[in-house]
């Protein structure tokens, strides 16, 4: 699962989202993030490609209210 990997900032911006966008959903615990999909390493927060994927699913969806 951790062999794909992108920056919550990098995966924000690519959703077209605020760059904190991946990091309040993490904070906050939500559960539209695919279980075990995002990790801190040190002082940076990590996605794998799948937990991407799945946000980008739901953001294209417009049906879920993420935050």
């Amino acid at each position: 699962m951790w062999d794909s990997i992108m920056t919550a900032r990098e995966a924000s911006v690519e959703l077209g989202k605020n760059p904190k966008y991946v990091y309040l959903l993490w904070r906050r615990g939500s559960d539209v993030l695919l279980k075990d999909s995002v990790q801190m390493k040190g002082s940076t927060l990590l996605i794998t490609r799948q937990g991407f994927e799945h946000l980008k699913l739901i953001a294209n969806e417009g049906s879920h209210k993420l935050i």
